[in-house]
């Protein structure tokens, strides 16, 4: 049997800072418009990188609001390439903390009494340019 290769990049912890449900009618959106402000931090002596990522969902009267600001840890053993890097933290680590932040904002409104909002999969690739010039190295 094969053994597994082990990655460098781990994915530590999250946090969900603050959270904010809005709502001014109790009728299921329609249409979501959702926005994404990344923002990261290169520890670069040890290797590691925290991700802040912040979302807001409105409906398109909006009658709805929802802001979440997360954060998230990750970790890099070893020695990597530049491409590496950039493929691990600007690409790879929003990827790996969506699905979390998907599954807080579907309980989230379910527990206030709403219909669950269950956001659909999305491909965050596209953040990876605004996240890069959001990045700070320390």
């Amino acid at each position: 049997m094969e053994e597994a290769i082990k990655s460098a990049f781990k994915f530590e912890k999250y946090n969900i800072l603050r959270s904010v449900i809005s709502r001014k009618s109790d009728e299921t959106p329609k249409s979501l418009q959702i926005s994404f402000e990344p923002k990261g931090t290169h520890f670069k002596e040890d290797g590691r990188f925290e991700l802040s990522l912040d979302i807001r969902i409105e409906d398109e009267d909006k009658s709805l609001l929802i802001e979440v600001e997360t954060v998230a840890s990750y970790s890099l053993e070893g020695e990597v390439s530049d491409k590496m890097l950039h493929s691990f933290f600007y690409i790879n680590a929003p990827a790996i903390l969506f699905p979390y932040i998907r599954a807080y904002i579907a309980a989230l409104t379910t527990l206030s009494g709403m219909s669950p909002i269950n956001l659909p999969t999305l491909n965050l690739t596209q953040l990876a340019p605004e996240l890069e010039k959001n990045t700070h190295w320390v």
